[in-house]
């Protein structure tokens, strides 16, 4: 009897559990959209696998013309730019299964600490989401916030602050060390 009191005694001071949010919704509907051509600056589109050489992070760049995607503030929605750009990593990543990523979600300076963290995990989860719905194994996917602790662009303007509400996709062990910010 004893032993019940205190089972529910340590019940009652268990902290509560925070309810987790559904994912993201996103419109799956049809094929995914088709791979992009060509690069912004007109570049032919690199071939996604050469069997010879190994995978590397110019490579990676090179194929998805870019590790960033940007969002709005206070957003985790990803824009028709940001899911062309996943659509190419995801294109990339499904051709060297081999490969881990470490997605990283970042912030502004707009709003206390806490929720930057908060914002940057969401953004992170976000595009782990989207890349699993298209087609990489979510266990090579890590999601890692750093909320506003390492801003690409210093000033307190929209031009400024913009650029630091990103998303990153950073290869892991691969040739070519870590990728470039």
């Amino acid at each position: 009897m004893a032993c019940l009191a205190l089972c529910g005694a340590l019940a009652a001071c268990q902290r509560p559990t925070q309810p987790l949010l559904p994912p993201p919704l996103f419109e799956l509907q049809g094929p995914p959209p088709e791979p992009l051509a060509t690069r912004e600056n007109n570049l032919p589109a690199q071939e996604i696998r050469d069997v010879e050489t190994p995978a590397t992070i110019e490579d990676f760049e090179r194929y998805a013309g870019t590790i960033r995607i940007l969002f709005a503030r206070g957003s985790a929605e990803l824009t028709p730019i940001a899911r062309a750009i996943l659509d190419r990593q995801a294109e990339w990543l499904r051709a060297h299964p081999e490969v881990r990523a470490s997605l990283q979600g970042h912030a502004d300076e707009l709003a206390p600490r806490e929720q930057q963290f908060a914002l940057g995990e969401k953004r992170a989860a976000t595009m782990k989401f989207y890349l699993t719905a298209r087609g990489v194994a979510p266990q090579r996917l890590f999601v890692t916030s750093f909320g506003r602790e390492h801003p690409i662009a210093t000033g307190s303007g929209e031009a400024s602050q913009s650029q630091n509400r990103r998303g990153e996709t950073v290869l892991l062990g691969l040739p070519g060390g870590l990728s470039r910010p």
